[in-house]
Parts: structure tokens; C-alpha cells; sequence
């Protein structure tokens, strides 16, 4: 079985997607083309190998709304023409136009992941653009491709507005299941050098610092409650908001509870997802939620806004403080409760997170489905070329 992935994008600061890309490559050893903007592929080396690298053309530099003429896109084409099925990741972009065509030209069926983008909070942006987009190409995908594939439930359920009438599919994505006994000994040590007390009770926000995900917000609403022993340590890189902006928010507030690490890479992340007590996500939006899952296999018990779609998928087991909606109150009810609660009792719904991201978000189980998929997928609409 020849299965190709058509990756927009394929470099790591492409976040969740980014991951997925690997996942999909681990298990299916799947042959990836890349569309790339120079300028990009420049700066980052991609999270897969390429068998295929296609130079994208951006003539107004508006970074999604680029093309790639024939002669670039030759080796690419005879790529897809010999491949069972194809992965093209996500949506409102030149991939899937070029995908479509290709493959129905070839007879190969593909299957389209949209990663989020049909939540109707990401809808917002551009919508004027996103809807045009739709009516001249993007409903001929949908139409012709061979199932949609999304992360979790929610993320479907949020995406019925446009594909309630086509072959989906629902694959919980995977996270790396590792062992933390060494990170969980530095622990003390981490906190030592972050001027963490041992009564100190911190949320670790984890990920990528973008508006989507409400860092400042996090910030500003943790300082505004002034809990005396809670600490909020935030890990990840720099997006549209920068850790300057965190600091500066925390200094207005008079708050000293900030802790800014910064970026993380590879398994060292785990000293600091270990020297943490809870995780806290706001966003707006997430589908699946990577440090979502692999802060949970850890042992903590998170916090995190209706954004976080995985969320419903373990809503009645009891370990996670789910919010409802934005309202402050709620959030600092549940802060509240996380600072009381004895330590064995935290620790214990820790654990409980570590087991359902264990048997539900494991290598094994995502490989298993995906091969079903693949196995499921209908006869082409037209046959090759003999």
C-alpha cells in the first residue's frame, strides 16, 4: 500500500499539523510532498523527509494564496499517480485544489484533514475570503474526496455546518507516551531554579505563545485573582505574542507568580511538564491539542477552556476541570479547588489523566485505525491509465 502526504507547510513552527505529518510517516512510511515557500524553507528544515519538494509562487505576498506552475509540480503529479490513497492536510489553500485535480485525474482517492480550520471561531477570520474560496473550489473537494478525517468528535460535531452530508471519519490523533521517571527526579531542581516553593502549586501553559490560545489572557486573569501559592510556568516559543508581552502584563498587575522558560525542545520539555502541578489551556481553539495529551500521560490534571475539543472525549471522567465558557468566575472556582485540594487528592486525578491518555491516545491504537481507514476507503472514480 502506497499512501503519499500532501504537506502544506511541513516545517516545525507549523505547530500541531507539523506533528501529525511525523505520526502519519511513522506508521504508514508514507512518501510526503512538500509545498514550500522559499523564504520558509530557508530558515527551517522539515519535520519529514520529502520525497517531493514543490516551490510554491506567492505574488502578493499574502502567505496562503499561492500557486505552483506545471514544471514545478511534474515530479509531485507522477508521485500521486502511483499511490494507493492520499493525506492532504489542510484546507482554503492551493494543496487541496491541486490535490483534488491530481488525483482525480489518476483515479486515487484522498482524504482531506482539515486540522480545525471549519470551526466556525476560526471561520471568522477572512470569512469573506474562506466563503468565496468555498463556493469556487472548496465544495468540489469535499465532494470528491474519499472521507474527511478529523481528531476528535467535537472538532466534527463543530465542523457539521459544511460536512454533515459526507463520509467522515473520527481518529484521535497520538502523543508520545514516554517514560518521565528520570524528568520527574529533577523536578525539585527545576523548581529550585524557577524560584518554585514546595508549597507552591503551578499550571504549566505549554505551547506556542499565539492569540489563539490566550496566553495574555492567562496571564491577566491568573495575576487579577492574586492566589498567594499559585504559579503559572509558560513553555514554548514566541508566535504573535512574545514572552516580553507576558512579563510586561504580570509587572502591571504587581503579580509575581510569572514564570517565562521559554522554548523547549524534545524530551527535556518533560523536566518541566514534571515540575508542574495542573495544566491550563484558554484557547480559542484547538482540535486535538498535542501538550494537551502529553501533559496528561505525564500525570497532571488539566484545566482547560471548551476550545480544547479532546476535552470531550474524557468529559465524564472526572479528572479535568472543564469550563464551560469564558467567565472569570468559573475560572477562579476551579483554581480555588485546585489549590485546596489535598496533595495525594491532585495527584491522584493526575494519575487517572496519565491512564485514559494511555489506552486512548497511544501509537498502537491511532496505527491500527488508520490502516482501517485506509482499508475502507471507496474505489476510485475513475481508473488509471493502463
Amino acid at each position: 500500500m502506497k499512501v503519499v502526504q500532501v504537506c502544506p507547510y511541513p516545517f516545525p513552527s507549523m505547530g500541531g499539523p507539523a506533528r501529525s505529518y511525523q505520526h502519519f510517516y511513522r506508521i504508514l512510511h508514507s512518501d510526503a510532498i512538500g509545498l514550500v515557500r522559499p523564504r520558509h524553507a530557508a530558515r527551517e528544515k522539515p519535520v519529514v523527509p520529502l520525497r517531493v519538494t514543490v516551490r510554491v509562487i506567492d505574488p502578493l505576498g499574502l502567505g496562503h494564496y499561492y500557486y505552483a506552475p506545471p514544471a514545478r509540480r511534474r515530479d509531485a503529479e507522477r508521485l500521486i499517480a502511483s499511490a494507493d490513497c492520499v493525506f492532504v492536510h489542510g484546507f482554503f489553500l492551493y494543496p487541496a485544489i491541486w490535490t483534488m485535480r491530481t488525483c482525480r485525474r489518476h483515479g486515487v482517492p484522498y482524504v482531506i484533514v482539515p486540522h480545525g480550520i471549519f470551526d466556525p471561531w476560526g471561520m471568522q477570520k477572512n470569512h469573506f475570503l474562506k466563503m468565496l474560496w468555498l463556493q469556487l473550489y472548496g465544495r468540489e473537494i469535499l465532494l470528491h474526496a474519499a472521507r474527511v478525517l478529523y481528531a476528535t468528535e467535537k472538532e466534527r460535531s463543530k465542523a457539521s455546518w459544511l460536512t454533515a452530508q459526507l463520509p467522515t471519519r473520527v481518529i484521535k490523533w497520538a502523543v508520545e507516551l514516554v517514560d518521565t521517571t528520570a524528568s520527574l527526579a529533577r523536578r525539585v531542581e527545576i523548581r529550585q531554579q524557577l524560584n518554585l516553593a514546595a508549597t507552591d502549586r503551578v499550571l504549566i501553559f505549554f505551547g506556542r505563545l499565539h492569540s489563539m490560545k490566550r496566553p495574555l489572557e492567562t496571564v491577566r486573569l491568573l495575576a487579577g485573582f492574586g492566589f498567594e501559592h499559585l504559579k503559572l510556568m509558560v513553555v514554548g516559543p514566541d508566535g504573535n505574542v512574545t514572552a516580553a508581552q507576558l512579563e510586561a502584563v504580570a509587572d502591571a498587575a504587581g503579580w509575581s507568580g510569572l514564570r517565562v522558560v521559554g522554548p523547549v525542545w524534545d524530551d527535556k520539555k518533560y523536566d518541566y511538564i514534571c515540575a508542574a502541578d495542573g495544566y491550563i489551556s484558554l484557547s480559542h481553539r484547538e482540535n486535538f491539542n498535542y501538550t494537551l495529551g502529553e501533559t496528561m500521560a505525564a500525570g497532571l490534571a488539566p484545566i482547560i477552556s471548551p476550545g480544547n475539543d479532546l476535552g470531550q472525549e474524557f468529559e465524564s471522567e472526572g479528572f479535568a476541570w472543564q469550563l464551560q465558557g469564558d467567565s472569570p468566575g468559573e475560572l477562579r472556582m476551579a483554581l480555588q479547588e485546585f489549590l485546596q485540594l489535598p496533595a495525594d487528592t491532585l495527584r491522584a486525578r493526575g494519575e487517572a489523566a496519565s491512564r485514559w491518555a494511555h489506552a486512548n491516545l497511544n501509537m498502537a491504537r491511532f496505527d491500527a485505525e488508520v490502516h482501517q481507514l485506509i482499508g475502507e476507503l471507496p474505489r476510485p472514480e475513475t481508473e488509471r491509465p493502463s
